[in-house]
């Protein structure tokens, strides 16, 4: 028996296709979405008990550092504008950043004033956030850490909704610890993006089974809607996730090792595919680069002047503020 929606309660669900580069002995993962809002849900889920082996240390890197210096440099770069593009939206006060991995989000904002605090599932995912830049962590489920209501003046899930269970229910919360006329800011990949739609199982952005749900634009909005809050921004512009999003997706349709040039943007201690066993492959993919670079960005301001970007931002304010 099919379950209903949970975004829109539709009683129906399709099985959009099987997941790709899992390697041998995975299980046979795939989407099942709602055809009226576009909610998905990974099926099967990985038990509570099983999903950490799907977080190795490689997934962190040594030190929570995933890039080489350049792109370590430009992410620094990113998440500092990110975090000007909140603190314009509200108040300075608490903020709680819901995986905020490094915490570099915090960082910048306690930088215009705001209190930081963060949480992690790990301790290692902690761990950086914490010791390096002395930001106020807790581990573990955010629906079972305990804050009281009305703690914050914003909740951020920076790609952090779409690796959750219960992602209806992470909303709610962070409705209820926030003050009235506070912000919520959710990034996820966008499944009703063009990137989403073209590629499929090769889409870069799915990463089943790490990411439980999958939103697209018109189920984020119903979602948080639906939790007492009032969408105020959308931006299908992120030129941090969307145009990798366009060539790394382009380059597993092609045939590549399945996100192989991810890997090789990373340090070594992040790497998840030995890039030294694939020679041709790697010097093929930096081949296309001069190709491939200029018409993922191209096609990266093409989706974003569709309102269908690869990744979506959505700013939303809790109602009953002023």
């Amino acid at each position: 028996m099919t379950k209903a929606c949970e975004v829109c309660g539709g009683s129906s669900s399709l099985r959009v296709f099987d997941a790709k580069g899992l390697g041998e002995g995975s299980p046979a993962f795939g989407l099942r979405r709602c055809p009226d809002c576009g909610f998905g849900r990974t099926e099967p889920e990985v038990p509570d008990a099983d999903i950490g082996k799907w977080y190795p240390p490689e997934y962190y890197g040594k030190d929570n550092i995933r890039f080489n210096l350049p792109f370590e440099m430009l992410i620094r770069l990113l998440r500092r504008r990110r975090a000007w593009t909140m603190a314009r939206q509200v108040p300075p006060g608490p903020a709680l950043d819901v995986g905020c991995g490094r915490g570099f989000i915090l960082h910048f904002l306690r930088k215009r004033g705001f209190e930081p605090h963060g949480v992690e599932l790990t301790e290692n995912g902690a761990w950086h956030a914490r010791h390096f830049l002395n930001i106020d962590m807790r581990v573990g489920n955010f629906l079972d850490v305990p804050y009281p209501d009305g703690s914050f003046q914003a909740v951020v899930f920076w790609h952090s909704l779409e690796h959750m269970r219960r992602p209806l229910d992470a909303l709610r919360r962070a409705s209820g610890i926030l003050r009235p006329g506070g912000l919520v800011v959710v990034a996820v990949p966008n499944s009703d993006s063009l990137q989403a739609r073209l590629f499929g199982a090769s889409w870069f952005h799915l990463d089943i089974p790490r990411h439980y749900v999958h939103f697209g634009a018109r189920s984020l909005r119903a979602a948080l809607e639906s939790a007492g809050f009032r969408v105020v921004k959308t931006d299908h512009f992120c030129l941090e996730q969307n145009p990798y999003g366009w060539m790394q997706s382009l380059y597993n349709a092609l045939g590549f090792k399945f996100n192989l040039l991810y890997s090789m943007l990373k340090n070594r201690t992040a790497r998840t595919i030995p890039i030294r066993e694939h020679p041709v492959q790697v010097a093929l993919c930096l081949a296309l680069v001069p190709v491939v670079l200029p018409l993922s960005l191209a096609l990266t301001v093409a989706e974003a002047a569709l309102r269908r970007g690869g990744t979506m931002e959505m700013y939303a304010i809790k109602e009953g503020g002023r």
